[in-house]
């Protein structure tokens, strides 16, 4: 196989899944997000119906978010990195509505909106590598071995072996 050319290493880290799945769930957030503050501050006949309004555009940013962690399970990396660029996509979007929506940013700004978001996919990330880590320790149980007794307690350190028994370990000698 050929080597691939400068222009098409470029092209192929445009086609990148986290890149192509966190962009397009990005608009997709950033266009839920621009209904739901339009529906919210354009339409005064529906602000009865504001706590089903809340509850369908917040259930619509969750499965979009749930979408992006099972896409990528199995790949911690995956779902953190697609995820920070759709919320940076959704953050971005946040901006411009603040501009237009002057008291918009005085609930919450938009870098405490992408925080948030780094945030969530950030435990996703790691829920999804100790379940990785707790499925790989159950697959393949760790084998005890005897180790000699001076190995067990053999320590790497700067300190004299003695000061280090006596400060870290709390063993006191006479």
């Amino acid at each position: 196989m050929a080597p691939l050319q400068p222009s098409e290493v470029r092209l192929s880290a445009w086609r990148h899944p986290c890149l192509i799945l966190g962009t397009v769930t990005g608009a997709c957030l950033a266009g839920i997000a621009v209904a739901w503050l339009l529906v919210a501050n354009r339409a005064p006949s529906l602000a009865q119906f504001a706590f089903e309004r809340n509850v369908i555009a917040g259930a619509a940013i969750g499965t979009l978010i749930l979408l992006q962690f099972f896409l990528f399970l199995g790949s911690p990396r995956r779902i953190f990195l697609s995820g920070v660029i759709a919320w940076t996509i959704l953050a971005l979007a946040y901006d411009v509505l603040e501009i237009l929506f002057g008291r918009l940013g005085s609930r919450l700004g938009a870098f405490h909106l992408f925080m948030l978001g780094a945030i969530v996919f950030g435990v996703l990330a790691v829920l999804d590598w100790v379940a990785l880590l707790l499925l790989s320790a159950r697959r393949s149980p760790a084998i005890a071995t005897r180790r000699s007794r001076r190995s067990m307690f053999h320590i790497e350190t700067k300190l004299p072996r003695r000061l280090w028994q006596t400060f870290v370990l709390g063993i006191r000698f006479v």
